[in-house]
């Protein structure tokens, strides 16, 4: 019979330079120094421009998407708790203004 379909997905390089870049540029743009990191990864990447190894390609692939998803994860988690301080905040105000009406 057929073979079950496996669902996998594999960044080619081209995108995960891209995201790279995009990230680069947005962590940059928080501290002022957007082309300076921009550079850094465009220098990564053309260093190992000729890697010829597979399984170093691979590995470097992996590495840069692992840095990919940690900071979403960072950021995420960021964004989570600035919420939750703000949700606090607007609720201790309104008690505040309850409590002295």
């Amino acid at each position: 019979m057929s073979q079950p379909v496996v669902a996998t997905f594999k960044k080619s390089t081209v995108h995960i330079y891209r995201d790279c870049i995009r990230l680069a540029r947005y962590i940059g743009d928080m501290n002022g120094y957007a082309k300076n990191m921009s550079k850094q990864v465009q220098l990564v990447f053309k260093a190992n421009k000729n890697e010829i190894d597979p399984k170093k390609i691979e590995e470097q692939k992996t590495d840069a998407v692992r840095f990919l998803t940690n900071f979403m994860q960072h950021e995420a988690e960021r964004m989570a708790r600035n919420q939750k301080k703000a949700t606090s905040q607007t609720t201790q105000t309104s008690r505040t203004k309850s409590t002295l009406d």
